[in-house]
């Protein structure tokens, strides 16, 4: 039962998972052109990119946001094992599974939370200060990149389950 979830979630998520980290990726791309830009703009002819630094700021939380996930399922994150390897491999996949289903937890409270967020951003007309852009879909971003960390989470916490059980 498990080994179908979870080919299943690898299956059809983690192909999505690839895309949202790509356009995090076009996302630095453009946020870098942009820098280059106010800066030279800035410099050379007095003339900076008006709201860049809104801009540059979403851009960012979507970047952080979209890329996550991809971090996670690479296993990028930053991780203490000086008393975690002196546990036999049974406890160690014990333990991963414990971590792995509080980070679930936390991200779907995360994911659900930005989405009340953005509804009551929505709600309130709330845009940015200079260009005048509506902040909730960028909320709606950010729990869309949560939601695809909880994704990969279920994923490594099926894969611990499994070491479990062996």
């Amino acid at each position: 039962m498990i080994q179908k979830v979870l080919h299943f979630l690898e299956r059809y998520f983690l192909r999505y998972m690839f895309v949202v980290k790509n356009i995090g990726l076009i996302i630095l791309v453009a946020m870098m052109f942009l820098t280059i830009v106010d800066v030279f703009g800035r410099k050379f002819f007095a003339a900076p990119v008006t709201g860049s630094y809104e801009v540059t700021e979403f851009m960012l939380a979507l970047f952080v946001f979209f890329s996550i996930a991809y971090t996670q399922h690479k296993k990028g994150h930053i991780a203490i094992e000086a008393l975690f390897i002196k546990l036999s491999s049974k406890a160690q996949a014990l333990l991963d599974c414990a971590v792995y289903l509080i980070s679930m937890v936390l991200s779907l409270l995360m994911t659900w939370q930005l989405l009340v967020h953005a509804k009551r951003i929505y709600l309130g007309h709330t845009v940015t200060g200079v260009l005048h852009l509506p902040i909730y879909p960028f909320f709606i971003a950010a729990a869309v990149g949560t939601f695809f960390y909880f994704l990969v989470l279920a994923i490594d916490f099926l894969r611990s389950l499994e070491q479990a059980r062996k």
